[in-house]
């Protein structure tokens, strides 16, 4: 949920195997699926529409593809897995932006959304890409201040938590640029929560809140090169 500048983002390390008779590399491309990428229209559904493609794809190593040069609004959402492919990759060259009100976010039948992108039970994901995640958070500080004092663990401007892993296992995070006010409440950069063998590195965080936070059940978590501040550090 915040604006953060993908550049080989997060990588699930995982070992795809790949057999002659199976094509890699398809190409799913959310416009082929009825994005609009305008900013204003909402293209959550070619989103559903195209990783449900990629999830049941024969390729090997499908790529869904969130192409440059567009902005695409998108309310809360969930990839859901186990998908049939040894790998997926999620190219994201463009722009993904949340809706800028609360009370614009469908949630489902909660008053507020705890998430608003997840990937759940997928193994051996690959998000990477030039594009930019904006999460468009300020709105959410203005009118949920009193929430300062609680720690919630929900990308640049997320409502709070930017990107959490967990009950992950395998993660590689690097080159990734996370960017909100200092002044922002509950914003931690990345946080991790029963996660393990977690390598996060090469990468700038900028937050009101921890840079790195590691919640309970976590191990094996290597950090390394990262620029943090402002926050609260690691």
């Amino acid at each position: 949920m915040a604006k953060y500048l993908l550049l080989l983002l997060v990588s699930i390390l995982g070992a795809a195997t790949s057999t002659p008779s199976r094509s890699c590399n398809q190409v799913y491309s959310v416009i082929d699926y009825g994005a609009v990428g305008d900013g204003d229209t909402d293209d959550t559904q070619a989103f559903k529409d195209a990783w449900k493609d990629v999830c049941k794809s024969s390729s090997c190593s499908p790529i869904i593809q969130v192409p440059g040069g567009k902005t695409f609004l998108l309310q809360p959402l969930t990839f859901n897995g186990e998908c049939k492919p040894d790998q997926i990759i999620f190219q994201v060259d463009g722009t993904i932006k949340a809706p800028s009100d609360p009370n614009d976010w469908k949630c489902h039948g909660n008053k507020y959304c705890k998430q608003w992108i997840t990937f759940d039970e997928v193994a051996n994901l690959v998000i990477r890409g030039s594009g930019t995640v904006d999460g468009r958070g300020s709105t959410w500080w203005e009118r949920h201040s009193s929430c300062k004092g609680h720690k919630h663990k929900d990308k640049r401007d997320s409502p709070q938590m930017h990107i959490a892993f967990d009950r992950a296992e395998w993660v590689h995070a690097s080159n990734l640029t996370v960017q909100a006010p200092g002044d922002s409440p509950n914003t931690d950069g990345i946080h991790l929560q029963h996660a393990k063998h977690i390598f996060i590195d090469h990468s700038r965080i900028m937050t009101g809140d921890d840079c790195i936070s590691i919640g309970d059940g976590s191990s094996q978590i290597n950090i390394s090169r990262i620029a943090c501040g402002p926050g609260h550090g690691i």
